[in-house]
């Protein structure tokens, strides 16, 4: 395995984690919010293959992560550290251990919000490349970068830091100021699968609350791309997005917008960017729906176009018995078109059904079934696979945040 040092860009996003984690707090109400999940998992193609090379699994796994949580009359801060593992005894080659940690730090003033949001993950890439369909990043905000490809043993690390700022104008008038840096690096570099990338976004936008609910927000933005395999290229756009907030919890937005990116040969080209969701509670349901158009890099060593659709429902069949329904499938387009340098299109979508009774106030059983199937343009047939998963789940309930 590659052993090289990590790029100041990495180490600084660690330091900056490490010193979010240290904001001072010592007036604050505090609490540790765990939740342990242990149980079994079966999957009869793990690494997402052609059929005929598939590799199935059977074992146990554990999911355990503790929420540091302090809350302050204006303030809240939250650092969660989170372990998960897996063990196959019929192909110990697959086993794994991941770690994450999420930092999240906000701030109330008068007339100034601030956030300050941080990740870092360090996954086996069967994990970190086939993402699940409930997971994928906030609403109007989804994940990127995954490429799909898994047929080396590889291992990817994250890191992620993102702050924010609200400056209140006056009562119809608010201005925002956002920043993000993203870095991806992968044990081992392979051409076309696992590329080391890192990404840094700066916008600026202009909010005008049409309604105690509904907002319009003009915003400007700068992307800056560095792929290891490739030069450095940047992008600018602008966006136009309507929001609605009710105090029901329910929120809906609609975005369109824009983007200019420099190509491989230092060309300019155009795309457009749309998106709309909703994330919403009514009685028993909790529906959450996000579709988008987005523009960014890929840990195949391209530039891509992705849509992306995600779908997750829940509902309260009583007050101890929920129903569960998740959904995600995205399209990656070559963006750039790069003479002999072909990207294969993608298409991937992975679908979960599932059940979860809490027989006490802590304690509850779950229970899974997903499909995940995954095509390329240049393969001959398409990849497919079914699971399903049994835990129990320690989750002792929490104040509402």
């Amino acid at each position: 395995m590659k052993t090289a040092a990590l790029k100041p860009s990495l180490s600084t996003a660690l330091g900056a984690l490490a010193i979010g984690a240290s904001v001072p707090v010592s007036a604050a109400d505090w609490e540790i919010n765990p939740r342990i999940e242990a149980g079994v998992v079966y999957d009869d193609n793990y690494r997402l293959t052609r059929p005929g090379t598939e590799t199935d699994v059977t074992g146990p796994m554990a999911d355990v992560a503790f929420e540091l949580r302090a809350l302050m009359p204006t303030s809240e801060f939250s650092l969660t550290p989170r372990v998960r593992a897996t063990y196959f005894p019929d192909a110990s080659d697959l086993d794994a251990v991941d770690y994450f940690t999420t930092l999240y730090w906000v701030h109330n003033g008068q007339r100034v919000t601030s956030r300050l949001r941080g990740d870092i993950s360090q996954q086996d890439i069967v994990t970190a490349e086939q993402p699940d369909a409930h997971g994928g990043g906030d609403l109007g905000d989804p994940d990127f970068g995954d490429s799909g490809r898994t047929l080396v043993d590889n291992r990817r690390l994250l890191a992620e830091l993102r702050p924010s700022f609200d400056f209140d104008l006056s009562e119809k008038r608010l201005l925002t100021l956002e920043g993000g840096y993203t870095d991806v690096r992968f044990d081992d570099q392979v051409a076309g699968s696992q590329v080391d990338f890192s990404v840094a976004n700066v916008a600026g936008g202009l909010t005008t609350r049409l309604s105690p609910v509904n907002s319009l927000t003009v915003r400007l933005r700068g992307t800056r791309y560095d792929i290891d395999t490739r030069d450095v290229s940047n992008g600018y756009g602008a966006e136009l997005q309507w929001d609605k907030r009710t105090s029901e919890d329910t929120r809906v937005y609609v975005r369109v917008g824009g983007q200019q990116v420099e190509t491989f040969f230092g060309d300019k080209e155009n795309a457009w960017l749309v998106g709309a969701g909703t994330n919403w509670i009514l009685g028993r349901n909790e529906l959450f729906l996000d579709a988008a158009r987005n523009v960014g890099p890929s840990s195949s060593g391209f530039i891509v176009t992705r849509d992306q659709l995600r779908l997750r429902w829940t509902r309260a069949v009583t007050p101890r018995l929920n129903l569960l329904a998740s959904l995600r499938g995205t399209h990656d387009e070559d963006f750039e078109n790069i003479p002999f340098f072909e990207f294969a299109e993608r298409s991937y979508a992975s679908g979960e059904l599932g059940v979860q009774w809490r027989w006490q106030e802590e304690f509850s059983l779950r229970a899974a079934y997903d499909y995940t199937w995954q095509e390329f343009e240049d393969a001959t047939e398409s990849s497919k696979s079914s699971g399903f998963m049994i835990s129990m789940i320690y989750q002792p309930l929490q104040r509402r945040r």
